[in-house]
């Protein structure tokens, strides 16, 4: 079987769709911003950086009703509090920062659909030019929801769906129902024709294992039949931990461009080195607190992007030095 690294079906659909809301959405101060960004990532890599990231991946909710093996959450794991983030601190943030972002991800730890205002937050988004994209297991999606999913103008909906039978999607999405899922996105789909609106962008996302790589062939041709604009298949990594963070290190080819370009807000507010980290004794600090401008910047953050712009050991206590991207690995 060849390896599945998000392998695009319907891809140029979405290129074209994605291309149009960047130049719907761009702004002079968003395009001023990402040239800043990009000229200094590319050829600069300074610790202090001048400008914002232009994207963020925001966790509206840390709690989740599905079990699945590979999930902190899902394991009921204690390297991090739970709760959801409130929408005074979601404005906050999307006040300071987000007219210089292109897209933000409300999703990360947990299941987006468990906070009550989701769906302010995706307004929100859309109000202030940002594409929103929103990644969820469906699993809970009451009445109603579909109406004000349409409403909210979500740009891009990623729903995880791995198989096309129970037997095989309950195998990862343990306590799931496919039955749930499909019934969720009737109604989006439903609500969309009602509605006369073409957002969200739905995207099947399929995660490919043993137990389920059988069911390929036959998810392709269901794509449309069951409401979805395009499917993604995406390769199992049940060993990235060891493959991500690593003792012995030797040059290896390619660097992280996640510290210059992007940042991850948990949501109590706790800023995040990368959205591989889940432990909170690893954050860098607190954008409710203390403001994501002065977190942005602050000791950790510079620390790390010396690290990983030099791939030397300045100071081990910062989880990205035993990280693969950052130009070491076995």
């Amino acid at each position: 079987m060849n390896v599945f690294n998000q392998i695009k079906e319907s891809g140029l659909k979405f290129l074209f769709w994605e291309t149009y809301w960047l130049l719907k959405f761009l702004t002079a101060e968003k395009f001023v911003n990402l040239l800043k960004i990009f000229f200094q990532d590319k050829f600069v890599k300074p610790a202090k950086i001048n400008g914002f990231p232009v994207k963020l991946t925001v966790d509206p909710s840390a709690n989740c009703l599905l079990y699945c093996p590979l999930c902190p959450t899902g394991q009921n794991q204690k390297g991090r509090k739970r709760g959801e983030m409130k929408f005074v601190n979601f404005k906050k943030l999307v006040d300071e920062v987000g007219r210089y972002l292109f897209e933000i991800d409300l999703f990360n730890w947990g299941e987006p659909f468990l906070n009550k205002d989701i769906f302010k937050m995706i307004s929100l988004c859309g109000e202030g030019k940002v594409i929103s994209r929103l990644s969820s297991n469906l699993n809970y999606f009451p009445l109603g929801y579909e109406e004000k999913l349409v409403k909210s103008r979500l740009n891009h909906l990623v729903v995880s769906l791995d198989g096309v039978s129970q037997e095989s999607y309950e195998k990862y999405r343990v306590n799931g129902s496919i039955k749930k899922v499909l019934e969720a996105v009737k109604r989006i789909k439903k609500e969309k024709n009602r509605q006369n609106s073409k957002l969200p962008f739905i995207t099947w996302q399929f995660i490919v294992f043993d137990h389920n790589k059988h069911e390929i062939r036959q998810a392709k041709s269901l794509v449309k039949k069951w409401g979805f604009d395009r499917i993604v298949f995406v390769e199992n990594r049940g060993d990235m931990g060891k493959e991500l963070f690593v003792k012995k290190k030797s040059k290896v080819k390619f660097k992280c461009n996640f510290l210059w370009r992007e940042s991850v807000i948990n949501w109590d507010g706790s800023v995040s080195p990368c959205c591989l980290y889940y432990d909170q004794k690893y954050d860098f600090g607190n954008a409710f607190k203390e403001g994501f401008g002065n977190v942005w910047n602050n000791e950790k953050y510079q620390l790390a992007r010396k690290l990983m712009s030099k791939g030397k050991p300045i100071d081990k206590g910062i989880i990205c030095w035993n990280c693969i991207k950052n130009n070491f690995t076995d």
